[in-house]
């Protein structure tokens, strides 16, 4: 019998050779996911099939045309990635999927539109050059993106496997019943993906990767280099205003009026817990500090509403809160130690309307019937706690909802008197996107 090798050898020189197999990915390099998709065969007892580096799975896998060239393949995703710093998506429920290999078990994925954007341009620069391709991008421009947790189970096991997927406590929980629930939440954290590169597979190997945040193809040697995901997230939150690198201040005559909530200066896990686009705490709290002195001014009074640091090896509050710009006023936090001053509650009025401002809204008054300003709950409950829930009345300041940067209260204010009864408003960024707030 003829080895392997003799007949990749003869197929290529009578032109037979299938095409090189290519997939276009983009990598989640998010803790919280990995621990879930590698803890996922433990927790329904599944024996067969595998798991794979967490990804979203663009286009592919797929053959080129003869003749078509490897490399223009890496031309059509930069022209589609242009004018695309980044990509997200919010993770949904549980789905099933069943191919030739077996059945897959995966979290549905709701793309935002720069993901859908930058799909649709990929579909219409790659698919004419292709010689062939999986079922599931048949007909181009088809594919449901999801979140593979794990892939070519058994046809045998299949059934009970997803059986006592559904069983699980909490898989309600993906379903968008977002109350505080873990289980298959990875993390406990359901704000979107943030994705910034795009990798191009060749033969099941990562072959190049493209930095959506500065434009330019990576080596396989330097996609998997942590200092350059460094200077990929700090390009990213540049472009994206998450880091200021200059004076902010609005012309005002009299002094301004500023909330915001739980920085958790010096917390490394914050990062993971609420994806935070940082690769250290240092780093973190370097650029935290500037965007709040960057929009402060020294004359000017802020509200702050909790767990302002924390973690081992963490500096005391009093170490931030002397660098930081304005007239402090904290409001104590859960993770806050004994500050002086320091208040479980203030009621304030701005622009005619009255406000609670407190850390944890599950601790409000019931008989409270004004507007709350809290944080706490950060970003990981955004169905109950939005950055504006007008038929709740909440407000909530949390610093992953304000692009890390304290929002003023006259800026709430104009919010408030353009929302419309019942109305949800995710972040401040949409909040600005929905309206035109006076000055």
């Amino acid at each position: 019998m003829r080895s392997a090798g003799v007949r990749i050898r003869r197929a290529a020189r009578t032109g037979r050779r299938r095409p090189v197999t290519c997939l276009v990915i983009a990598r989640i390099p998010d803790p919280g996911i990995s621990s879930l998709v590698s803890s996922f065969p433990d927790l329904v007892g599944v024996r067969s099939g595998e798991s794979r580096e967490p990804h979203v799975t663009l286009f592919g896998p797929f053959g080129l045309l003869p003749g078509s060239s490897e490399y223009s393949l890496l031309d059509h995703i930069r022209e589609a990635a242009d004018g695309i710093p980044a990509v997200s998506c919010r993770i949904g429920g549980l789905m099933q999927l069943r191919g030739r290999k077996g059945a897959a078990i995966a979290l549905s994925l709701a793309p935002d539109a720069n993901l859908v954007s930058l799909y649709h341009r990929l579909i219409q620069a790659i698919f004419p050059e292709t010689g062939w391709s999986t079922w599931i991008d048949r007909p181009p421009g088809s594919r449901i993106f999801h979140l593979s947790l794990r892939i070519s189970i058994s046809r045998n096991e299949a059934p009970d496997v997803w059986r006592r997927t559904r069983d699980l406590p909490d898989a309600a929980g993906m379903t968008g019943d977002q109350e505080k629930r873990q289980g298959l939440r990875p993390g406990g954290c359901n704000a979107p993906l943030t994705l910034l590169r795009v990798a191009v597979m060749r033969r099941g190997a990562l072959w190049r990767e493209f930095d959506l945040a500065r434009g330019l193809w990576l080596s396989r040697a330097e996609a998997f280099n942590p200092g350059l995901w460094t200077t990929t997230r700090r390009e990213f939150r540049k472009r994206e205003g998450l880091q200021r690198e200059g004076a902010m201040f609005r012309d005002r005559d009299s002094p301004g009026r500023f909330l915001i909530s739980d920085l958790h200066f010096g917390h490394r896990n914050i990062i993971r817990y609420c994806r935070r686009p940082f690769s250290s705490a240092l780093e973190m709290d370097a650029v935290l500090l500037d965007n709040w002195n960057f929009t402060v001014r020294p004359g000017d009074e802020v509200f702050y509403l909790g767990d302002l640091r924390y973690g081992q090896g963490a500096p005391p509050a009093t170490h931030f809160l002397e660098r930081l710009h304005g007239r402090v006023t904290c409001i104590i936090g859960n993770h806050d130690d004994p500050l002086p001053g320091a208040l479980p509650s203030v009621n304030i009025t701005h622009d005619r309307l009255s406000f609670l401002c407190i850390h944890d809204p599950e601790l409000v008054p019931e008989d409270y019937q004004g507007w709350v300003i809290h944080g706490h709950v950060h970003n990981n409950d955004l169905e109950r706690y939005p950055f504006i829930n007008a038929e709740t009345k909440t407000i909530n300041v949390s610093a992953e909802l304000l692009d890390y940067t304290p929002v003023s209260l006259d800026e709430i204010a104009a919010f408030i008197r353009a929302i419309q009864p019942g109305e949800k408003v995710a972040t401040l960024r949409e909040a600005r996107e929905c309206f035109t707030p006076g000055e």
